[in-house]
């Protein structure tokens, strides 16, 4: 009966320090994404547990000029949720700067 309320109160400061969920490396998770074949980079990534039970995921991702920014992003999204089933993420995908990105003065 103890060691009921010392995983809730585990669980609960796992919330509230906005802590990665227990089982969830956020490094392996940043080295998944970055494995993806037009990801260029990975930054600003958070995972952190909303609620017991509730994992959450931001990051901003770079991917490769002329890459497919939606598919790409849809492809992340199913691997957090089949690697370290994460549901919920919020990824900002971009493309590498380059010449397409470029604003010019006319």
């Amino acid at each position: 009966m103890l060691g009921r309320p010392r995983l809730l109160l585990r669980d609960a400061g796992r919330v509230l320090l906005e802590a990665a969920p227990a089982g969830v490396d956020p490094v392996e998770v940043g080295s998944a994404l970055t494995a993806h074949a037009d990801v260029t980079a990975v930054e600003d990534l958070h995972v952190w547990t909303v609620t017991s039970g509730f994992p959450a995921l931001s990051a901003h991702v770079t991917v490769r000029p002329g890459g497919d920014c939606h598919r790409i992003r849809r492809e992340l999204a199913d691997l957090l949720h089949e690697r370290f089933h994460i549901d919920h993420s919020t990824l900002q995908v971009d493309h590498v700067p380059g010449r397409s990105c470029r604003i010019t003065a006319a």
